[in-house]
């Protein structure tokens, strides 16, 4: 499966980590928490580790609504791409959007760089939902994006820069 929405945001960040340890992060969901700052808590997992078909369920905080975000992993292909449909949520975007959902995609640059893309994909439900992703909406998921981008850079940065155990 793919993810069907209309694509609304591609952004990219160089993180100097190798796409070893900015996989290790993208494929454990519990650590979602410490590099994503609209996630307060990962409340469940189907798996252990990612992969086609399986869920998490998030409580999360988007632009001052707080919820629960349940996702579901629909592409995953290792040290390139991962992706997510938003099954459910109470935050009330699934109510504005059809087709919810997002990747993150990897580019080893060398063997100590990586460009992460992100991507966030949905289709606004009526005219009305259109102008207001236009006006204001896509704005607030695009800061959303580089919060998760900037995250996603200071954790695994210091994940690389950290001595081997």
């Amino acid at each position: 499966m793919t993810l069907n929405g209309t694509k609304q945001i591609e952004q990219s960040v160089d993180i100097d980590a190798s796409t070893d340890t900015i996989w290790e992060v993208l494929s454990d969901s519990r650590l979602l928490p410490q590099w994503v700052p609209a996630v307060d808590e990962v409340t469940s997992c189907s798996l252990d580790g990612e992969g086609v078909g399986a869920t998490r369920s998030c409580a999360a905080n988007l632009g001052g609504k707080s919820g629960t975000m349940v996702e579901r992993c629909v592409e995953y292909t290792p040290m390139t791409r991962i992706a997510y449909l938003v099954d459910d949520e109470t935050i009330g975007m699934r109510k504005m959007f059809d087709d919810y959902g997002f990747s993150l995609n990897l580019t080893g640059l060398d063997s100590e760089r990586t460009r992460v893309t992100i991507e966030t994909h949905y289709t606004p439900r009526n005219p009305a939902y259109a102008a207001m992703n236009a006006m204001f909406m896509r704005r607030q998921f695009r800061n959303v994006c580089r919060d998760i981008l900037g995250g996603l850079t200071a954790f695994t940065e210091t994940r690389q820069a950290a001595p081997a155990d």
